[in-house]
């Protein structure tokens, strides 16, 4: 729903006369007249105004809520060992690659020495194989051994030459392997709890922090039930937290859970904020206004001044320069408990009855004592 209604300016009706405060009767009964027959005079009814004037209108939801990270990460070696540092602290700020634990290198240091020892073993004997190859060409050049023996050498070597590079392969992987005693930082973030210390055996499914992404934070609110019709995505947000007052950040909607939660029967949305300095960090708590509907120069009156009928119809009561009140059908484009955006069926300056007596009827005089020029400020 698109809120951005502007509202064409109507020319007032002209300057309204407010009677003298305190005058009960407007004609005086013939004598002798009997009562409620024509000439008989009529008490005004007493009644306060709103005077319609065009103006910006913004209806805001105050919500509190949690500050998540927009990723969070969970931290886990992809060996298993025991843990020989953890070179941060919970909150901390972290950087991409940085070196974040290590475990115990010692078994893997140990592979890799064996792999480098298969690798030169594996190298003279190629060596060898291609010397006796040497010889055997030789031989065979001088019709000395036959094809096949000649044959059976070569495959020898090329065994000999697979040995080589498999070793080598072997020496990668178990350098790899001494890689992952170190867990390094996928990305920039704050640590946030940690989970394993100095000392304990981990496998490859224990999780030794959490890494937050706090470049972009989100804000995470419940919204109660009744004002679930009132949220959607992409409306704007401002939020407060304790840690900076006076501070405001802005956001907007960025995600509505598609269900409400059982037993607090609210609805989770996520607001996301930009937080390049990573002033907010997880886990704060805030304080968000949510701007669920906002106009522009438009026609607004007190909601109490609307009755409803059975069909669904508004209506307002508008006294006239003489005092006398019409009933209005007016069209609604936004309604709040305090205040409703009128479309159509009312003209700015025009006065409407806002604390309309039962008794009041079309046509009735009455006696208004009291005009309010414009919204009361709110709280």
């Amino acid at each position: 729903m698109v809120w951005g209604v502007t509202f064409i300016k109507k020319t007032p009706i002209g300057k309204f006369k407010l009677p003298a405060i305190g005058r009960e009767k407007q004609a005086e009964t013939p004598e002798g007249a009997p009562e409620g027959m024509p000439g008989q005079a009529s008490e005004a009814v007493s009644v306060r105004t709103f005077r319609a004037a065009l103006t910006d209108f913004k209806d805001e939801l105050p919500v509190m809520g949690t500050v998540r990270g927009s990723l969070e990460i969970d931290l886990k070696f992809e060996i298993n060992g025991t843990i020989e540092a953890i070179n941060f602290r919970e909150g901390d700020i972290i950087y991409r690659d940085d070196l974040i634990a290590t475990l115990g290198k010692k078994d893997a240091d140990l592979k890799v020495e064996y792999a480098k020892s298969k690798i030169e073993i594996a190298k003279v004997q190629l060596k060898t194989a291609e010397k006796k190859l040497e010889v055997i060409s030789n031989l065979y050049d001088i019709g000395g051994i036959i094809k096949a023996k000649l044959e059976e050498m070569e495959l020898e070597v090329e065994g000999a030459r697979l040995q080589v590079e498999s070793a080598k392969v072997e020496l990668e992987s178990a350098k790899l392997e001494l890689n992952k005693t170190n867990l390094f930082a996928p990305r920039d973030g704050v640590l946030g709890s940690r989970d394993a210390e100095v000392g304990e055996f981990v496998t490859g499914q224990d999780k030794i922090a959490v890494l937050y992404d706090t470049m972009k934070v989100f804000l995470e609110l419940g919204i109660v039930e009744k004002d679930i019709n009132k949220i959607a995505l992409g409306l704007e947000t401002t939020v407060t937290v304790d840690a900076y007052p006076g501070m405001i950040f802005t956001g907007t909607t960025d995600y509505v859970y598609p269900v409400i939660e059982g037993k607090s029967r609210t609805l989770t949305v996520k607001v996301g904020i930009e937080n390049e300095d990573a002033m907010l960090l997880p886990g704060m708590f805030a304080r968000a206004m949510i701007t669920v509907a906002e106009f522009y120069n438009a026609l607004v009156i007190p909601s109490m001044s609307l009755s409803k009928t059975d069909e669904g119809v508004y209506k307002v009561f508008v006294a006239d320069e003489s005092n006398q009140v019409s009933s209005r059908d007016v069209q609604v484009a936004y309604i709040t408990t305090d205040y409703a955006v009128i479309e159509s069926g009312l003209y700015e300056n025009e006065l409407v009855v806002t604390d309309t007596p039962q008794e009041l009827k079309d046509g009735m005089s009455v006696n208004i004592i009291e005009v309010q020029e414009g919204m009361l400020e709110e709280e």
